[in-house]
């Protein structure tokens, strides 16, 4: 058990770091709680057995620093945004849905964490500590068990009339994020992220933008600047004698709008791209909102050749029946499973069975999450088509992506 001087010595390390890198990282704040009578029977068990499965949920290069009686400090180096930190802590909270064996028996234990971003919330170890001591207080109360900091002078999303200023005078960012060809063993395409640096409120998640634009109607503005930007850019890397394939997020939000269909295709004609170089990602979750829409929009959209992507396929609805009513191309298997295939056979087993069942439905497979060559070689084996994730490289920038190419 480490004391405080030593961990903010160890996220001082943590953060001087990142700063010489340019990257984000998070400090979660994790305690497993159980009742004081079994704490004082099997504490140091259920430290130990705590630990275990913590580690279990994590990437080989995060660490655990053990802080008190069945808490720790979690640093998680390298992550894109402060989405990716609540998508592992949502990852530690189903860890601990099974029971932990303490001593010698099955114990249920229940996990709370708070999470700060660096830079966001600190640059040095102390206010880093703070926020993630706020945002723990506040899961306490949360259903989701965890909270991201949220300092008290600052707005819970990002305005409207901002959001909006921000679209319709083009103030937002598309970066590429690379599409590896795991048979070609080469970049084939990229992946368009939205990105928003806003001169009053700074960085904003795109999940934090995108959710105000599906709530307040922007989000088909948002659409519409989103496929144009994309489809300039990928007329650029034409120009420049690269043939790539690009996919776009896409919210079922607009599919309610009229001529939806015919605005996509005058976006290729505008840009000179072909269908064929255009995929569309939807995840499985928001199709099912109104499903019957999904279904016909999406098939209109893919007999006029653009390819369709069910994004995160693992951690939504995933039936046979469902695979079955939607007219996609491809499958996009959730970071979830794929984090750790090397270390967990079950989640080895998941992967290759999505890959095959994939490739029975004609198709594409496609993994997200790739970050070192073992999950690389073991995807490789299992015959997966195409992979994604920062072991390819980092979303940058579009006109920087293309320019490297």
């Amino acid at each position: 058990m480490l004391n405080r001087t030593d961990v903010l010595r160890e996220i001082d390390a943590e953060a001087a770091r990142a700063r010489d890198a340019g990257e984000r990282f998070a400090l979660l704040l994790l305690r497993v709680q159980r009742h004081r009578e079994e704490h004082l029977l099997f504490g140091d068990f259920l430290s130990t057995a705590a630990r275990t499965r913590i580690r279990a949920a994590l990437r080989p290069q995060d660490r655990i620093l053990p802080i008190g009686d069945n808490v720790f400090a979690l640093l998680l180096p390298a992550l894109r945004d402060s989405g990716h930190a609540l998508l592992a802590a949502n990852r530690l909270v189903r860890a601990f849905r099974e029971p932990l064996l303490v001593g010698d028996r099955l114990q249920q234990a229940l996990p709370t964490l708070g999470i700060a971003m660096y830079p966001e919330h600190g640059t040095v170890a102390e206010p880093l500590c703070r926020a993630a001591e706020s945002a723990f207080a506040q899961a306490l109360t949360s259903r989701d068990r965890y909270q991201l900091h949220r300092p008290a002078n600052q707005r819970s999303e990002p305005p409207y009339v901002d959001l909006r200023e921000a679209i319709l005078n083009n103030r937002l960012e598309v970066f590429f994020q690379p599409l590896w060809d795991i048979r070609g063993a080469c970049v084939i395409g990229a992946e368009s992220l939205a990105r928003w640096n806003s001169e009053v409120h700074g960085a904003i998640s795109p999940t934090d933008f995108v959710l105000v634009a599906e709530q307040t109607g922007l989000i088909e503005s948002l659409t519409r600047w989103s496929v144009n930007t994309t489809m300039r850019h990928c007329a650029s890397a034409r120009a420049a004698g690269h043939r790539l394939r690009f996919s776009i997020n896409v919210s079922p939000r607009v599919f309610h709008e009229p001529g939806l269909v015919e605005q996509f295709q005058n976006s290729l004609a505008i840009w000179d791209v072909p269908a064929a170089d255009v995929v569309l990602e939807v995840t499985e979750s928001a199709v099912m909102e109104d499903p019957s829409l999904s279904a016909v929009v999406l098939g209109q959209l893919r007999d006029h050749g653009f390819g369709i992507s069910i994004d995160d396929f693992g951690i939504g609805y995933s039936s046979f029946a469902y695979l079955k009513r939607f007219p996609a191309t491809e499958l996009k298997i959730d970071q979830e499973f794929v984090f750790d295939i090397c270390r967990s056979p079950r989640s080895a087993r998941l992967v290759h069975s999505m890959i095959d069942l994939a490739h029975h439905l004609d198709l594409i497979a496609v993994a997200e999450g790739v970050e070192d060559q073992a999950t690389l070689d073991r995807l490789t084996a299992m015959g997966c088509d195409l992979a994604q994730g920062f072991f390819f490289g980092r979303p940058k920038p579009a006109a920087e992506f293309i320019g490297g190419l």
